[in-house]
């Protein structure tokens, strides 16, 4: 059972649904108290973009009715989750972070928005996005020092879920928008293999690259959230056959082998700030002999402008409408964006698309040895200032491979800021990857205390 001392900011999703079940408050009293610690600490960081304490309460209260009406409690039952603002959820707007659709509602909620809904959990708020979910900021600030970026363009979940004022949010990520805000806000974050989780509902960025993501304060909250939501809904065609996974009860488990991880420094190793490469060779020393170096394979130092390519091609298509009624709404930022996608030729664009399945059997080898490759989550700690969202470089391989991927809070430096492990996992091996950093953070911690 939950500790009675510990603050509501402070419990994971598990933990919540323990102590909601146990009695101590009921589900309407815990979020009312949880809203009122939010609506606090928004008003710096600001992380949302739309909060209304009277519709948390009105799920609340539905849930409660259900209880007494003898429904058996869900595994998330009264667990708040934020929702980024493109994600689509009935009760709350969704705006693509954009004023071309300020004041839009779904005329229903996402898969996975619903998925959790069936578990119990209620939509807390929804979170702030850069544009589109690209790269023109909004608000938010980073909950470590509000002077640097939260990251994007998942900014809001990743600041809700470092300030407190949610267990547990989704994001979403094309190229880098999970781990790295992950990273610069300091939580445990996961990005799943392409089409583990359906994006019906969510905004058409880039189709082909396009993910769902979870940010949380631990693992096996990731883990339960992740395994929930997943599986084929009959409408996402790269969810299509795929079979909802068993994923928790697989990363609470203990590895039947101790865990091997190998650890890349990638192309970009020079792009990393002095501080953060000491932190990282640090690190793998700290783990001694169940992290090693190797070097990734060539094909990764073309991946960047693949990605482009794609992204470019497919964000002009999605977004056509609004560049045709909406142009001016637009940022400049995103208009030249869209100009330029304009002159990529049909064979540059197929020709990167096709590149996609080579990359990701490029590792196949790799985790025939090692349980996960563990890289860098970022270039450095957060950048100074909220115009940039910072640098997705370190992402750029594994968004166009489809791997999954997760963001390790491990590491700060000495400027109090956090900095991510990245880790990597096998395609549609998510359980794995899950287990094994586990294991590794577990592991990690243990020798810290040793």
């Amino acid at each position: 059972m939950a500790e009675k001392s510990r603050s509501v900011s402070e419990l994971t999703a598990l933990e919540i649904r323990e102590h909601l079940l146990s009695g101590q408050e009921t589900v309407e009293e815990f979020t009312a108290k949880l809203g009122q610690f939010a609506d606090a600490a928004d008003q710096k960081i600001k992380a949302f973009a739309h909060r209304d304490n009277r519709v948390v309460a009105l799920q609340a209260d539905n849930l409660q009715r259900e209880r007494a009406a003898g429904h058996l409690p869900g595994p998330l039952y009264g667990v708040p989750v934020a929702v980024k603002d493109i994600i689509d959820t009935i009760d709350f707007p969704t705006e693509y972070g954009s004023p071309i659709h300020k004041g839009r509602y779904s005329v229903g909620d996402a898969t996975v928005v619903s998925r959790l809904r069936a578990a119990g959990a209620l939509v807390f708020g929804k979170t702030v996005t850069t544009e589109f979910a690209t790269t023109q900021p909004g608000p938010t600030c980073n909950p470590h020092n509000t002077e640097h970026t939260p990251g994007g363009s998942s900014s809001g979940s990743a600041a809700a879920v470092a300030a407190g004022m949610v267990p547990v949010a989704l994001g979403t990520q094309t190229n880098g928008s999970v781990i790295r805000p992950a990273s610069f806000c300091g939580v445990y974050a996961f990005k799943p293999s392409r089409g583990l989780l359906p994006r019906t509902g969510v905004l058409d960025q880039s189709p082909s690259l396009d993910e769902v993501g979870v940010f949380a304060r631990n693992l096996e909250d990731i883990a339960k959230v992740t395994e929930i939501m997943s599986g084929d809904d009959g409408h996402d065609a790269a969810s299509a056959r795929q079979a909802p996974r068993r994923l928790f009860d697989v990363a609470m488990s203990e590895p039947p082998l101790p865990p091997k991880f190998c650890f890349v420094k990638t192309p970009w190793w020079d792009q990393v700030d002095a501080e953060a490469k000491e932190a990282y060779e640090a690190f793998v020393e700290h783990m001694g002999d169940c992290v090693e170096y190797v070097d990734l394979p060539d094909i990764v130092r073309n991946v960047s402008p693949w990605l482009i390519t794609i992204n470019e091609v497919e964000l002009a298509f999605c977004l056509q409408k609004e560049w045709n009624h909406n142009r001016e709404l637009l940022s400049a930022v995103l208009q030249t964006r869209i100009e330029k996608a304009t002159s990529i030729s049909a064979i540059d664009y197929l020709a990167a698309k096709d590149r996609m399945f080579h990359v990701m059997s490029a590792f196949d080898e790799y985790f025939g040895t090692y349980d996960a490759i563990l890289c860098p989550a970022a270039l450095g700690t957060a950048p100074l200032g909220l115009e940039s969202t910072g640098n997705p470089i370190m992402q750029t391989a594994w968004s166009l491979a489809g791997l999954p991927s997760l963001n390790l809070p491990l590491l700060n430096l000495s400027n109090g800021l956090p900095l991510g492990v990245q880790a990597v996992g096998a395609y549609q091996n998510d359980a794995r990857l899950l287990r094994a950093s586990r294991w590794l953070v577990s592991e990690f911690v243990k020798r810290n205390t040793a």
